[in-house]
């Protein structure tokens, strides 16, 4: 079994072999993985820094295979969020990668064994989702929305949705 490391001060993902052989997979800033609910898989985004394109990448831990689940798209879109809902489902934050004004953006769902992404919300520009708690039956989202024409003043921005609605 392949294990991950985090090295919080180097911001990078190192990959132990069962050998306990070390080799940096993630160098790039990427986000702190992430396991599945079985321990069996591992997500992360990369690279996750402002005003950079990452990807969302899927690393499966008996193999050490890693496969990029969502890329950036002709817009600048990109995974910004991601965590998991159960052993096949990844709940995704997806939003424009430039600019100061766009923190978040709409919440998705990808399922790792269909390998399909299916948008949830659709909210405005002006709404930007930035966080997810989960729990056993529902997804807070929390975010900002602005409330002005310059995207200068919010106020923050809570919305509860059903998880067995969304899968």
């Amino acid at each position: 079994m392949y294990q991950l490391k985090y090295d919080e001060n180097k911001k990078v993902i190192i990959q132990i072999d069962p050998n306990g052989k070390k080799t940096t997979i993630a160098d790039d800033f990427p986000s702190k993985p992430i396991l599945s609910p079985d321990n069996k898989k591992a997500i992360y985004i990369s690279p996750l820094e402002w005003e950079c394109l990452g990807s969302l990448y899927l690393y499966i831990l008996e193999t050490g295979y890693i496969t990029e689940l969502i890329s950036p798209d002709k817009e600048q879109n990109i995974p910004k969020y991601a965590d998991w809902i159960d052993d096949d489902n990844i709940v995704v934050i997806i939003g424009h990668g430039m600019g100061t004004i766009e923190v978040g953006g709409n919440v998705f769902i990808y399922n790792i064994t269909k390998r399909k992404l299916k948008q949830i919300t659709e909210y405005p520009p002006e709404v930007q989702i930035y966080q997810i708690n989960i729990n056993n039956e529902f997804m807070e989202l929390i975010g900002i929305k602005y409330t002005d024409e310059n995207f200068n003043e919010y106020i923050k921005f809570k919305e509860k949705i059903q998880i067995n609605q969304t899968i």
